[in-house]
This record gives C-alpha cells, sequence and structure tokens, in this order.
C-alpha cells in the first residue's frame, strides 16, 4: 500500500510534538518522496507506514541545517577564529525509524562481511 502524502501529514500534526523544523521547511513533499526512496532502498522488505515516513522525513528536513550538512560530508570540525564546533558522524536514519525497523540493509550487509572469517586455502589436486 503506497503511503499518500497527505498520510504523512496527518500523522506528524497529530502525533509528532517537535516539529518546528518540519513547519519551516518549504520543500516538505520532495522530503516525503526523498524519505521514501531512501527507505525503500534501505529497508526493501519492509512495509512503508506513515508513521516511518513522516519520522524519516522530519529527519531528512531537518538534515538541510547547514551544520548537519557538514557532518553528511564527511566533516569533522570547523573553526572560526578561535570557536571550534566538533561533529560526530550523523545517521542516514531517522532514529524513531530505526527503533521501529531495526538497522536498514546496508549495515546488516557490512556487519555480514565483517563477521566472516577468512578461509584458507591450500594447493593440491582437485579429484
Amino acid at each position: 500500500m503506497a503511503i499518500s502524502v497527505s498520510d504523512v501529514y496527518t500523522f506528524i500534526e497529530l502525533n509528532v510534538l517537535d516539529k518546528s523544523s518540519w513547519e519551516k521547511a518549504s520543500n516538505q513533499e520532495i522530503a516525503i518522496n526523498q524519505a521514501t526512496i531512501h527507505l525503500n532502498r534501505w529497508y526493501p522488505l519492509a512495509e512503508l507506514t506513515a508513521d516511518v515516513v513522516a519520522y524519516q522525513s522530519i529527519w531528512e528536513v531537518e538534515g538541510t541545517d547547514p551544520a548537519l550538512k557538514y557532518q553528511k560530508q564527511g566533516v569533522k570540525y570547523v573553526s572560526d577564529g578561535g570557536e571550534r564546533i566538533d561533529y560526530d558522524k550523523r545517521d542516514r536514519v531517522a532514529p524513531d525509524v530505526r527503533e521501529i525497523l531495526g538497522p536498514p540493509a546496508f549495515e546488516v550487509v557490512e556487519e555480514l562481511e565483517e563477521a566472516e572469517e577468512p578461509v584458507d586455502l591450500y594447493g593440491g589436486e582437485l579429484l
């Protein structure tokens, strides 16, 4: 079932307490489309619901903040006139989405690749 833009708007209006960044955004529909695209890629087997798309949409809008853009681009710190701001790595998946759906597919694959033990190959003869 496809989630409509109005479903996401309704969920946010009725269920999200801190929606200041969402209300300030001029590109809310684009954020919903972008969130849906990302979620379909990161959670290919999950059925998307209005709450999941809403949380990720808000996260996408919050990501347009210039300070958060630096984090996405891998900037470790910014220094200006003796003032320094350090950035931690920002997660691409909204915390609420991660709580509902678990880790995204790309993290599961990375964990599996790291967990595989190397196999020793010895010379020999095939029979």
